[in-house]
């Protein structure tokens, strides 16, 4: 609490410095919001926004999210989040979008990185938007208006190219200054070309070579009718993905590793499935969530994984357990997935209970998620309470960058071993739905943090909701918690079978 409330007075001084007026103009219409700046980035107020253009907002009180609702869309923010969501009223359906750094909330106001959100809200409203900032200085909290600079971007040919090592692979940012239209991507052998229509690139500050890394070199190729980029791949490539971030402004490559599709020019030994690392929830001064009739989420699941990790024992005499408690302590995020890591795990099980909002009894049943941006709110919903654990932590900033970075990174970094992740979910969803009287919600995704610094086949399992009177009860007893050990033991017996027949066949 001591850190979150450090995090935030700085956050103050540095929003108290940074104070100006930003004049945004839409169809003939002339507004003007105090913005603010940071790493280059404007701020935006979205409720000030919303109301100078006479648009209903409303903000719930328990999620903190705000709906701010347009003509055809409903745009849903929440305060420090990457993650937005745009709801259209005629197709009656929502897509979960993301910016490559998060939203602002200083006084109980959420601001969106401009930017990033400017083709959003021109969707939003119907229209476009300009914008430009007047330069002022602060005098006693106050902005003081001084001259008017207008915000011109560069010329389109302003192009530049970043290339990143990650952990299991390379990404590629891709920034132009103006939007570019009808961006298109293709491979040939181990070259992405990229197409830039109408647009000329610098050739000599573009073209650079690469020593290390997936990427071997990048060139610029300017053409009659636009130009061309070309990544020159290294073989031990997988696949590549491109991903349009801002729409005609910010581009991403993501390029994955052969991690565990090369294990035949490794030792096969150091692949076979012989450590499961199992991650019991929250612990110590960190309770979860507390449900009916006291239920406790870090009692529970803890109870179940040890009743895993003796089942394991019993039936897997070839598999080691590790814990990363074994107790009621509290473990840090990040050094769960360390002590996955180091002890060479080939599997990592981490378990929750859920909980709903508002001590709602509704909602129950079980799921189990993959770490990857969460699709629904419901799942971003859950992905942030669980990560609220490092308000516990000592040193919570070390999280930032997952937070003010795009999660295609970390998303990227398990893409390898995505398929098996997936396997394992599924088989662990269909053990519990013939065997237990849950109801199955499915397999999802959503960004834990827990699940980040694990570098193999993961998932996390919400078993049940401890704020539902029938799941609180089931999950609280000894015969469920059983119940559920076992049907997580069948699940991985048989994905160590199909394990087992994947490395062989390699």
């Amino acid at each position: 609490m001591k850190a979150s409330l450090f995090l935030f007075l700085f956050a103050l001084e540095i929003f108290s410095q940074q104070f100006h007026q930003l004049e945004i103009s839409n169809e003939g219409k002339e507004i003007t919001v105090v913005a603010f700046s940071k790493n280059g980035l404007t701020y935006m107020p979205v409720e000030s926004f919303s109301d100078a253009l006479q648009f209903k907002h409303k903000t719930n009180a328990a999620s903190q999210r705000l709906e701010i609702t347009f003509p055809e869309y409903v745009l849903i923010v929440r305060p420090r989040n990457s993650f937005v969501i745009l709801r259209s009223k005629k197709e009656k359906t929502e897509k979960v979008l993301q910016f490559p750094v998060s939203t602002i909330s200083l006084k109980n106001t959420i601001y969106l990185p401009l930017e990033y959100a400017q083709g959003i809200l021109e969707k939003c409203i119907g229209g476009k938007i300009t914008y430009k900032r007047v330069e002022e200085e602060a005098v006693k909290g106050e902005p003081k208006k001084t001259e008017e600079k207008e915000i011109s971007a560069p010329e389109l040919s302003a192009v530049s190219v970043s290339v990143s090592e990650k952990a299991n692979g390379t990404l590629v940012k891709i920034l132009s200054s103006k939007k570019v239209s009808k961006v298109t991507h293709t491979i040939s052998g181990d070259i992405i070309k990229i197409t830039f229509p109408d647009v000329s690139l610098d050739e000599k500050k573009l073209d650079k070579t690469f020593q290390t890394g997936l990427v071997k070199t990048v060139k610029a190729i300017n053409t009659e009718n636009g130009s061309n980029l070309s990544l020159s791949l290294r073989k031990n490539y997988s696949a590549y993905e491109f991903i349009e971030e801002v729409p005609g402004k910010e581009f991403l490559v993501t390029i994955h590793n052969k991690k565990f599709a090369a294990i035949s020019g490794l030792k096969k030994e150091k692949w076979n499935f012989d450590v499961i690392v199992l991650d019991a929830g929250h612990g110590g001064k960190d309770y979860g969530a507390i449900g009916i009739n006291n239920t406790v989420e870090k009692e529970i699941n803890l109870a179940i994984a040890l009743k895993v990790g003796k089942l394991i024992n019993e039936n897997l005499t070839d598999v080691k357990v590790v814990y990363t408690r074994k107790d009621d302590h509290f473990v840090e995020l990040y050094k769960r997935g360390k002590i996955a890591n180091e002890n060479n795990g080939k599997l990592f099980i981490s378990i929750h209970c859920n909980a709903a909002p508002k001590k709602k009894r509704d909602p129950n049943g079980f799921e189990v998620y993959l770490l990857r941006p969460g699709r629904t709110e419901e799942a971003i919903g859950i992905a942030e309470r669980e990560n609220k654990v490092i308000e516990y932590e000592d040193d919570p900033t070390r999280y930032q960058k997952l937070t003010d970075e795009n999660f295609i990174l970390v998303s990227m970094a398990h893409s390898a071993s995505m398929k098996y992740s997936e396997k394992f979910a599924d088989m662990v969803h269909r053990q519990f739905k013939q065997n237990l009287a849950l109801t199955p919600r499915g397999v999802k995704q959503a960004g834990f943090y827990v699940l980040v610094g694990a570098s193999m086949p993961s998932v996390l399992i919400e078993t049940g909701y401890v704020s539902n009177p029938q799941d609180a009860s089931f999950i609280k007893s000894e015969k469920g918690q059983l119940q559920l050990a076992r049907s997580i033991v069948s699940a991985i017996k048989s994905f160590k079978s199909y394990y087992d027949k994947v490395i062989d066949s390699e």
